[in-house]
């Protein structure tokens, strides 16, 4: 590939592109999934709020290595711009949750926050997992 060709390269690494579309099907899921537990631990049994946080560190885990995967793929144009902030935007949601979720453990502030914090976090999460899998590394770049 000459420089030429690798300077307009729509993805740098496509074999990334496969990892990272599990990973953001499973940050997905992981929020999703997090909200039944949270619902049954608040009205069912409140064990399940233990696993709701538990659920929440692996989440972390998932979209950091969700924005490293974005970094490493080697995007271009206007997808690296999209995918990276939307990425980077999901990170400090995320971050912002787990702390909002520990020190709202007896309600108040936090806990308020932490529940319209969960709809954007699953909001950008399909959004960004909506656009990795409409992505197609073999059109031309934007």
């Amino acid at each position: 590939m000459t420089m030429e060709q690798a300077a307009t390269a729509p993805l740098a690494r496509p074999s990334l592109l496969t990892p990272l579309r599990v990973v953001a099907a499973l940050v997905g899921l992981s929020v999703f999934v997090q909200a039944i537990f949270a619902g049954q631990g608040l009205f069912i049994d409140t064990d399940n709020l233990d696993i709701h946080g538990m659920l929440g560190n692996l989440t972390l885990l998932l979209v950091l290595a969700q924005a490293g995967l974005v970094f490493f793929a080697g995007f271009r144009g206007r997808d690296r711009a999209s995918f990276l902030i939307r990425s980077l935007a999901l990170l400090i949601l995320v971050v912002a949750q787990l702390g909002l979720g520990y020190s709202g453990r007896d309600g108040g502030n936090a806990a308020a926050l932490h529940i319209p914090n969960g709809v954007a976090i699953m909001g950008l999460a399909a959004s960004l997992a909506a656009a990795l899998f409409a992505f197609r590394p073999d059109a031309a770049p934007r």
